[in-house]
């Protein structure tokens, strides 16, 4: 036995066992909001901010928000997001993006989703083997879960902001 961990736009879940010899990662990347989502993207390799740009921006996001144009794009201050080729790019297209604060507690509901998404792959009868079957596990998986759980962690979003007030930026229960 070994333990894996999934990469999931710079966030590791908890290690857990699988029944694979070797172990690896595998990074994905999504989008949620209350009422749609995207498709479930798998990442092969490292990801920079030109494959941020033309591997998730350009073919999965600006579609998806132009898809919904009253939607604002959420992501954290990681260096490929914040990369001026990608600023610029955003607002070339007329993306519309939340300024996200330097060392700002993590709100962004995003992390939430991938405890579900953890736990139904950790629940499969035949677990993974190898990282093209978590990844394949993990596409059917988030196909699996249903938009109410999605729409659940986005209205938590008011709860959290005011939590984190209330804390003045402290620790919070989320």
């Amino acid at each position: 036995m070994v333990t894996f961990t999934f990469i999931i736009e710079g966030m590791s879940v908890t290690p857990g066992p699988v029944l694979w010899r070797g172990g690896g990662s595998i990074m994905v990347w999504d989008g949620v909001s209350q009422h749609h989502r995207t498709e479930l993207v798998v990442i092969a390799g490292n990801l920079n901010a030109v494959r941020y740009r033309e591997d998730d921006i350009l073919p999965h996001a600006v579609p998806f928000l132009k898809a919904h144009p009253q939607m604002t794009l959420q992501h954290d201050n990681a260096t490929r997001h914040t990369a001026r080729s990608v600023r610029d790019f955003l607002q070339d297209r007329n993306v519309s993006v939340l300024p996200w604060p330097a060392k700002s507690p993590d709100l962004n509901p995003i992390e939430h989703v991938w405890d579900p998404l953890d736990r139904r792959v950790r629940a499969r009868a035949i677990p993974p083997r190898n990282v093209w079957e978590l990844a394949g596990a993990l596409v059917k998986e988030w196909g699996n879960i249903s938009q109410q759980e999605w729409a659940i962690l986005v209205q938590s979003m008011r709860r959290r902001c005011t939590a984190v007030l209330n804390a003045a930026g402290g620790h919070t229960r989320y």
